[in-house]
């Protein structure tokens, strides 16, 4: 079966330093790969890559098949909003809406109609146990926050689920809670999950466990 995401010889430089250099990573349907890595090893610049946001790299990229460097600009956004789920690691929801309006969108802008977008969101947002009322995200928790920008990464069932330390701000019991639902998820949905973590606590759930280090991916014993 083809890697659902195939990445050849990434490199990447960042405000003059190599961030990325020759990095290979073949992700498999359905597994859960965990990165780990220091701080500012280039662990979200390559998530960002994977995810088509960061174009600015050398190397090759087959996201689905399609080769990224010569999709055009309306063969990526189908990428984004079909195959690809992405969790940023500020949530970046729209302060001023609620639960149920920010996980909605990406139904909305994929051509869902208004009553299927909802269903979608709302199976989501109930299966993470976010509460679905008038409140607007910007009062919610950290915690609650950061479930709803997962819930809004879900809510079009991707392919290949991008997470940048999606538990970064909760405790460990409810770590554990989130990737139990994640868990849950992806052996339902079948979906890609490469996740950035922080947490030892999360990586014995991993298929594969790779750290970014000097550029590269490397395998963990």
């Amino acid at each position: 079966m083809d890697p659902v995401i195939k990445a050849s010889g990434i490199r990447r430089v960042f405000e003059g330093r190599q961030v990325l250099d020759g990095l290979d990573l073949d992700l498999s349907s359905g597994e859960f790969v965990a990165i780990i890595g220091r701080s500012g090893a280039g662990k979200s610049t390559l998530l960002a890559i994977l995810g088509t946001h960061d174009l600015q790299y050398g190397g090759d990229l087959l996201v689905g098949g399609q080769d990224v460097r010569l999709a055009s600009r309306g063969q990526l956004a189908a990428l984004r909003r079909g195959y690809l789920g992405y969790v940023f690691q500020d949530f970046h929801l729209l302060p001023d809406l609620t639960a149920l309006e920010n996980a909605v969108l990406p139904a909305v802008f994929s051509g869902a109609g208004e009553e299927q977008a909802a269903k979608q969101a709302r199976e989501v947002l109930d299966h993470l146990g976010v509460r679905i009322d008038d409140t607007p995200t910007a009062v919610l928790s950290r915690g609650e926050r950061q479930r709803v920008a997962l819930a809004r990464g879900l809510v079009n069932k991707p392919r290949v689920l991008l997470a940048d330390e999606p538990s970064a701000s909760l405790d460990d019991q409810s770590e554990g809670v989130l990737f139990d639902l994640l868990d849950e998820l992806r052996h339902a949905q079948g979906f890609t999950l490469v996740s950035v973590v922080h947490s030892t606590g999360v990586l014995s759930r991993a298929d594969r466990v790779l750290e970014l280090r000097e550029g590269r991916l490397h395998a963990t014993s």
